[in-house]
């Protein structure tokens, strides 16, 4: 997953997860948006409003922000990351709100079980090897499962706001959280998803409303985003560069 610089750098923030003004406050405020994306997804694949009982696993969970509300809508939730404060964090909170999600300090590639819904929010641009960890993600999913990534796009607008702006000026990331380099662009991703057998179903924009103050779905992708990707009965997956072309 991620390396160890990363593990470190997360691990050192992981009291401040539940912190809405803290390290993580910007991934609170998306979370309504992050939510409604992966509620559309499960509409669209398993007609349910509020994924009651899908197995749901969460990549990268961190504190269990997206595990809570995912628990709260019926979902039977696994997170796992690789960072043991994170995960120390989200059994003591979600012990806390009375909920039960399975939590998981682990690489997910050793979890035997394969799930209705995969989610890897804001993960992708902290990996080394993209393509093997896509390919590894697409596997934890039962056929017929759906796949949903959310990252940020390589263009010279996220350098500027995500890392010029939200890290050196306003502070509201920490320093060094990102590296712009391996930010995903939306064509490189489906081309990924795709050579892997998956279909892709949906790519919004995940954009911030200074009018309203509040992070909306839709809009330009040139900055955050979200995918979310479809596992067919019949798809295959290729470990080698070339993928392949099942389920196109």
């Amino acid at each position: 997953m991620k390396n160890a610089s990363q593990i470190d750098h997360f691990d050192n923030l992981s009291s401040q997860w539940w912190n809405e003004q803290g390290a993580f406050g910007v991934l609170h405020s998306m979370n309504p948006a992050r939510i409604s994306f992966i509620k559309d997804m499960a509409k669209q694949r398993f007609s349910l409003d509020r994924l009651k009982n899908l197995k749901v696993l969460d990549v990268g969970c961190g504190g269990g922000i997206v595990c809570e509300p995912l628990a709260r809508l019926g979902s039977v939730v696994t997170g796992i990351d690789a960072s043991f404060q994170a995960i120390k964090v989200a059994k003591s909170h979600a012990l806390e709100q009375n909920l039960d999600i399975n939590y998981l300090c682990d690489d997910f590639k050793n979890l035997k079980h394969t799930y209705d819904i995969v989610t890897c929010l804001e993960v992708v641009e902290h990996v080394d090897d993209l393509q093997t960890f896509l390919n590894d993600l697409a596997e934890k999913l039962n056929p017929g499962g759906v796949l949903i990534l959310s990252t940020l796009n390589r263009t010279l607008f996220s350098y500027v706001v995500g890392i010029l702006g939200a890290e050196y000026l306003t502070r509201k990331v920490p320093v060094g959280t990102h590296n712009w380099q391996k930010f995903v662009e939306p064509s490189e991703l489906v081309g990924l998803m795709e050579s892997q057998g998956l279909k892709t179903i949906s790519l919004k924009g995940l954009n911030y409303s200074l009018y309203n103050r509040e992070w909306f779905l839709g809009g330009s992708l040139r900055m955050n985003y979200l995918a979310g990707f479809f596992k067919s009965d019949g798809a295959s997956f290729c470990q080698s560069k070339g993928g392949c072309s099942i389920g196109k």
